[in-house]
Parts: C-alpha cells; structure tokens; sequence
C-alpha cells in the first residue's frame, strides 16, 4: 500500500460505552454504530492483567433484534443476532445473544442506539420486502389489484 493512500475506517454514528459482568475479570468497551455494522470493542481485565484489546464488527444484516431494558441502576442493550457465529468472540454471548451494560449516565445514548439500529432493520426488513414482491422479469406485469365492479 502506498504511503499516501490512507486506510478507510467506517465513520461511527454513535458511540456508547458499556461493560459487561464477568465472574473473576471486568470486561469494559465501546459500541459503535457505523453505517452497515455494529463495531463493539472491548478489554478484559483479569485481576492486573490486561488481556488486550478485541474488535467484533457485526454487520447490520446479522442482527435479529436490540431491546433496552431498563433497570433502576442501570440499563442493559440486548442483543440477538441470526447466527451464533458473529456474536461468539463477545464475553458471555449465548446462542446468539449477548448483552451490554450501560450506566445511567448514558441512557439517553443507549436509547438513541436501540432506535436508530431498530430503523436500520426496520429498513432492511422493507428492503428484503419489496425484493420478494418484485416481478420475476422485466417485462412481466406487477401484483395485479382485484378487478370490483362498482353499481350504480
């Protein structure tokens, strides 16, 4: 790669701090919402260890459904993704699910991510809609509407 060609990485909308309860380690990160995909990064700390550094993106199209659930003290983003596979490298994902906990000061922002990825998916799901409601070919006639003859 030349020198002056710059690596492009995806603009996140918004960013949300999160941590995520471990038995023996603490689990501290960042989500991201980018524009096609869910960046969530993460560090684990083990006792005075620090285990480095991990990234998962997971892409928009991988995701089932998030719902913020709210608590007195704090607020938990749940995630459920189609497969297991993109949520598995996130501490304590289980079939496919996985949550990220969320202080109070940051339930607005919590929020803002449960809505603007509900939109992202509500987008995608129309999307996929109206490709299936397609004409198989170019030339043939759309969804015909019923014919109802009106009396005078």
């Amino acid at each position: 790669m030349p020198a002056d060609e710059k690596v492009r990485m995806p603009s996140s909308i918004i960013s949300l701090p999160f941590w995520i309860p471990q038995s023996f380690s603490v689990v501290d990160g960042i989500a991201r919402v980018c524009e096609t995909e869910l960046v969530v990064e993460f560090e684990i700390q083990e006792s005075m260890f620090r285990m480095g550094t991990k990234e998962v993106a997971i892409p928009f199209e991988e995701i089932e459904s998030v719902v913020l659930k709210r608590g007195l003290l704090k607020n938990m983003l749940l995630f459920t993704t189609k497969r297991m596979h993109p949520a598995s490298s996130i501490p304590r994902s289980r079939a496919g699910q996985f949550a990220l906990r969320v202080s109070r000061e940051h339930t607005k922002k919590a929020k803002e991510v449960e809505s603007l990825l509900a939109y992202e998916l509500a987008r995608r799901d129309l999307r996929s809609m109206s490709i299936s409601r397609a004409p198989a070919t170019p030339g043939s006639p759309g969804p015909q509407r019923p014919h109802i003859e009106r009396s005078r």
